[in-house]
């Protein structure tokens, strides 16, 4: 089964390249893109890639590592993180009320609107993939 991330940012990835060619290839991620990494892997002598398809239309394979590092760089996240991100705005936006810091209540509503919209998107996808 795959497994499915959304941009939660802008970033830039240089696309490995297997042939003898000297060339550099680079995609650009916007933030909401769709980022399916299927269960199809590959081993090269650069290390362990997983095929993955952007927005359901373009795939090529991406080094395992970088996956990895986009993750924990919160540049992509999965439906389980990107709930508990929602749950987490929710708690912050009662203590702001509690408060009466307008300010805090503002930026985490409009974190909490960008990221519901976000969780939106990849239901959305998720239902259409499944």
């Amino acid at each position: 089964m795959s497994e499915i991330y959304i941009a939660i940012d802008h970033f830039d990835h240089q696309i490995d390249c297997f042939c003898d060619a000297d060339h550099v290839n680079i995609l650009h991620f916007q933030k909401g893109d769709l980022i399916e990494v299927t269960p199809e892997r590959k081993y090269t002598m650069l290390g362990w890639y997983a095929l993955v398809v952007i927005n359901g239309q373009q795939a090529f394979y991406m080094a395992i590592e970088d996956i990895e590092r986009y993750f924990m760089s919160e540049c992509i996240s999965s439906q389980l993180d990107i709930d508990l991100k929602i749950n987490y705005l929710q708690y912050k936006i009662d203590q702001d009320l509690e408060a009466g810091d307008k300010d805090s209540f503002a930026e985490n509503s409009r974190k909490l609107s960008e990221t519901c919209s976000l969780k939106e998107e990849l239901e959305y996808y998720i239902a259409k993939v499944i």
